[in-house]
Parts: structure tokens; sequence; C-alpha cells
């Protein structure tokens, strides 16, 4: 596979955005997922109204996007990670930790004081990539069904 570049989508990018959020969608829980299906039915409006609200980097080889990561502004305090995915053909290669880095860079750039993410409990190469990064487990949280934990930088 060729050298990867990070890029943040900006809203002329809605297109390859949608083909590869769709994508992750579909490979991470199925094309009949009610997410999935949601999404699907996005106009071309609402995909550029998702990349203006929250900040969204691709790894992309080539001009193919074969990662995702984005991040939202919480507070004044605090950006949120989410849905960190990568093309399963570009995985073990550092692009995930590459992603990552890229949004936390981002997220100090807002001059917030932490990043936080959740992460099943049982994703162990997601796991090692924030670990990597200095990402702490948040003690007594958790997400909304129990087989997630929140993770912690404090960048600022």
């Amino acid at each position: 596979m060729a050298q990867a570049r990070i890029a943040r989508l900006t809203e002329t990018d809605w297109r390859a955005f949608a083909g590869v959020r769709l994508r992750a969608l579909t490979d991470s829980l199925g094309a009949e997922d009610p997410q999935y299906r949601y999404e699907s039915t996005f106009t071309a409006a609402q995909w550029r109204r998702r990349l203006r609200a929250h900040a969204q980097f691709a790894a992309v080889v080539g001009n193919r996007p074969v990662g995702l990561i984005a991040a939202q502004r919480q507070s004044s305090e605090s950006v949120y990670l989410y849905s960190l995915w990568l093309d399963p053909e570009a995985r073990g290669r550092g692009l995930g930790r590459t992603l990552v880095a890229e949004a936390v860079g981002w997220a100090r750039s807002q001059r917030v004081r932490r990043v936080t993410l959740r992460v099943h409990v049982g994703n162990e190469a997601a796991r090692a990539v924030y670990d990597s990064l200095g990402f702490t487990v948040s003690a007594g949280e958790s997400g909304d069904t129990g087989d997630e934990i929140t993770m912690t930088l404090n960048v600022n």
C-alpha cells in the first residue's frame, strides 16, 4: 500500500466522506444496522452539515480515504473523539495512531484541557493506540452499555 497522508475533510469532500463513512458503518455494524440505514439516506446537505459541525480527519492513500476519525468540541474544556475506523486492508500500519494524533493536535489548537473517547473493552488494538498516545482509563466511567470504557488525555 502506498504512503498515506492525513487530511482534514471540508464540505467540498462530502462525497468522499459519505463513501468512507458508509464503508466504515458497513464494516463495523453491517448494512442492516439502523445507523447505517439512517446515514445511507443522507442528502448532500446533511453530509456537508456533518463536516461543518465536527472536525473529520481521513487517512488517504492515493485519492482513496482508507480511515476516519471525528472530533467534536464538547465544551470550552473538552474535545470528544469518535468513530475511529480503518479499512481492513489499511490496518496494522500505524494509521490509527496517526489519525488519533492528528485529531489530538486539532484539539490542542482549540485550547481545550482534555480529550476524551470511548472504546469497547475488548478492542485491544484500539486500546493499544490510545495507550501509546498517553490516554488513560477514566475511573468510574463507562459507556451506555457497560461494555465501553472512557479514556482521557490531558492536553494543556
